[in-house]
């Protein structure tokens, strides 16, 4: 497989609505096949608050789990790289056992400090891209305080993204930021 030409296929929609990739990919000194984070390619970095970071090596495993969009790789816009590495890291490691899908929603209390405002995060369709006949996706990733968790399992997704969007909140995920009013 020619990896550059497959990922910029999968990554064209990215490009058209966020911007070009940066030159360097953020690679781990321990890779993730050994426990390691995954590597990233970002948009912004240095330059933005909120850095676009695309996880790069899970839609071409053959052990990952399919969504509904195919085999697939993460998107998070994000203002704490350290944040980012650790939570995509650990979705990408349950992609490999659980599958993963639009309006998922992953509660982070297991390795999450308990103070942290982003507790938990909710997986969204961003793009389907057919590469060679197959079909591949991206799945966005936005971070959710406790409460918007609870009203997530309570009112759906689309009531939520709808709360984050009117709240000027959506597509980034701060770590530093308020819970939205979830008010009707």
């Amino acid at each position: 497989m020619d990896y550059r030409a497959f990922y910029d296929q999968l990554f064209a929609p990215i490009e058209v609505r966020c911007g070009a990739f940066d030159r360097d990919t953020i690679a781990p000194v321990i890779g993730f096949d050994a426990g390691g984070p995954l590597s990233f390619r970002t948009i912004g970095r240095g330059k933005r608050r909120f850095v676009t970071y695309v996880s790069c090596e899970l839609a071409v495993r053959d052990d990952q789990l399919p969504s509904s969009l195919g085999r697939f790789e993460i998107m998070v816009h994000a203002d704490n790289e350290e944040w980012v590495r650790r939570v995509l890291s650990s979705v990408g490691s349950m992609s490999l056992d659980i599958p993963l899908d639009h309006g998922h929603t992953i509660d982070l209390a297991s390795f999450i400090e308990k103070s942290a405002v982003i507790q938990a995060v909710v997986l969204e369709s961003f793009a389907s891209v057919l590469v060679d006949g197959t079909s591949y996706g991206i799945l966005a990733c936005h971070g959710l305080t406790r409460s918007e968790l609870e009203f997530t399992r309570k009112a759906g997704v689309e009531a939520l993204m709808d709360r984050l969007k009117a709240a000027g909140v959506y597509p980034n995920t701060s770590l530093l930021r308020q819970p939205v009013s979830l008010d009707a």
